[in-house]
């Protein structure tokens, strides 16, 4: 099979060769690129390059666009800071005290530098295999994307004491990002993740009141374009589970520290898979090839027809290649 057969007859359900193998690489796809992380973020060739050589030799079953939470950002107008082996930050927060959102540049995905780098990925990705390997773009969730606007802190006091400017915020990014990944989609993404890495901070009841309704729109909408959703909310979410079931997405990442038998059981009746969830550190980049595959073999063990195997969130870039190796011939089906 190829990866685009294996990854869409799982998440249907369907007989396999291999579960896929779903790892999110970026500092280790720069370093297969031979380039520091600032290249890797500005520079959509190289990017494709890496991931290229991440599918050859480590087995990945997708290429994915994604490299840092800052392309939005930086199409609101933010300035952005390039670290030479770092990801991308934007100090000071765009959006100050004052919460002014005139401050806002409103602008086409085609119309940033750093949000078009991406498009020109995916249509990159898609000239070289497009059909054969699942093409990931990648938008920012609505509450990740107020957090890079905002601040994480001070967006966590701001929704603590429910401030007055977050809805219409939530509105303007919600624009912007149905904008990027309709732009994506166009390009040739096959599915386009959502990062709302911030939603593993708050409890249910302010997930349920403040992101749960757009991680819902943004589905159904990246669904009516005739793409896939995989979500991907870093942390412990066990709590937010229950909810993330009726947001819908058709792939959903664990990370480590949440029980992945007892999130596949959750979904058992659902077009959900679940995806995940070794540990990226501790056994990924740590652990020897053996206990990398023995880890996979566990998660295989309590897995269902959909469920698939990845790090809990991104592989780290000095990641052995060994235990890549390893644990990605664990996953052909025997």
């Amino acid at each position: 099979m190829t990866p685009y057969e294996r990854v869409w007859a799982r998440m249907a359900g369907q007989p396999v060769d291999k579960v896929p193998n779903l790892n999110i690489a970026m500092a280790l796809v720069a370093k297969c690129a031979g380039i520091s992380y600032r290249e890797y973020a500005q520079n959509y060739k190289k990017l494709v390059e890496g991931n290229l050589y991440c599918v050859e030799h480590f087995g990945f079953d997708a290429v994915s666009a994604i490299s840092d939470p800052m392309r939005e950002t930086a199409s609101f107008g933010a300035t952005i800071t390039f670290p030479e082996d770092a990801v991308p930050h934007s100090t000071p927060a765009l959006l100050q005290k004052d919460c002014d959102l005139s401050k806002l540049k409103i602008v086409s995905p085609y119309e940033n530098d750093r949000t078009l780098d991406r498009i020109r990925a995916v249509e990159l990705f898609r000239e070289k295999v497009g059909g054969e390997i699942p093409i990931i773009g990648w938008v920012e969730g609505v509450l990740a994307e107020c957090a890079d606007l905002r601040g994480v802190t001070e967006l966590m006091y701001d929704l603590a004491e429910d401030e007055e400017y977050l809805p219409e915020l939530m509105e303007i990014v919600h624009d912007q990002q149905k904008a990027f990944a309709k732009a994506q989609v166009d390009a040739g993404a096959d599915i386009i993740g959502v990062g709302n890495a911030v939603a593993s901070l708050i409890g249910p009841s302010l997930y349920e009141e403040y992101a749960m309704d757009y991680d819902q729109k943004i589905v159904a909408y990246v669904h009516s374009l005739g793409a896939k959703v995989k979500l991907h909310i870093c942390g412990n979410i066990t709590p937010l589970l229950p909810l993330l079931r009726k947001v819908g997405p058709d792939i959903l990442d664990i990370d480590w520290m949440v029980d992945y038998k007892a999130a596949v059981e959750l979904v058992k009746d659902d077009p959900i898979s679940i995806c995940g969830n070794l540990d990226p550190v501790a056994v990924i980049l740590s652990s020897t090839p053996q206990e990398v595959a023995e880890k996979a073999k566990a998660c295989l063990a309590v897995g269902n027809a959909r469920s698939m195997i990845a790090g809990g969130c991104e592989v780290p870039g000095n990641t052995p290649f060994e235990n890549l190796i390893a644990m990605d011939r664990e996953l052909y089906v025997k």
